[in-house]
């Protein structure tokens, strides 16, 4: 089985427990494992939105967009279009609900579709793509196709190589069928480089488990 349909069997599955990471209101042990292993989810999802609108008219495609958080958030701040795209079928059926529920569905269009195979009709002046290119074999492809559309900036995470729950999340992801890759910064930053981004044009921020990558592109 490819590493792509790994990660599409293992979110099906998973959809439900990603999104509740979001939920104020759950359990106590969940709280205790969230805060515990995925404290940067959510540090990094308020970082994106608080950086991401800008002056006038702006649009939005959100890569890997799971269960629609950042799409309502973004269309809640301002964005006239919202496009996500995501390949679990369970993760668009909840974000469509998800913007429905916040009453802006009319501004949000959800596709499930490969990044590769989406036909999306740029420029967009935002680009997110948080938990997407830890799940890729080659993300050079992929992130390529985010720089020809972008006309802005692309916020992309990256979960670090040399951090110490690295082990952890790779065992947990391999017992549970899916499939991780981590990145070291200089990787990362060649990785834009060979996409077309210059150094000098992204910036990363380190948020311990994750580097948050914002690449300004004209």
């Amino acid at each position: 089985m490819s590493s792509k349909e790994r990660v599409h069997r293992y979110f099906e599955r998973a959809a439900a427990r990603f999104d509740a990471i979001y939920e104020g209101e759950k359990p106590w042990t969940q709280k205790l494992v969230d805060g515990a292993f995925r404290k940067v989810v959510l540090e990094r999802f308020r970082l994106i939105v608080n950086l991401a609108p800008v002056p006038g008219e702006w649009r939005v495609l959100d890569v890997g967009c799971g269960p629609g958080r950042y799409a309502v958030a973004l269309a809640h701040a301002g964005a006239a279009e919202v496009h996500g795209v995501d390949v679990s079928e369970a993760m668009i059926g909840m974000a469509r609900a998800e913007a429905e529920r916040a009453g802006v569905a009319g501004r949000c269009r959800f596709t499930v579709s490969r990044f590769s195979d989406f036909e999306a009709t740029g420029p967009f002046e935002a680009i997110v793509a948080t938990g997407y290119f830890d799940y890729l074999d080659d993300p050079l492809p992929d992130l390529a196709k985010m720089v020809k559309l972008a006309r802005g900036r692309i916020f992309a995470t990256f979960p670090k190589r040399w951090e110490v729950r690295m082990p952890i999340r790779r065992l947990r992801f391999a017992l549970a069928g899916g499939f991780v890759r981590f990145y070291s910064r200089r990787e990362t930053e060649d990785l834009f480089a060979a996409a077309g981004v210059p150094e000098d044009r992204l910036s990363l921020i380190d948020l311990g488990r994750d580097w948050v990558a914002v690449a300004r592109v004209p």
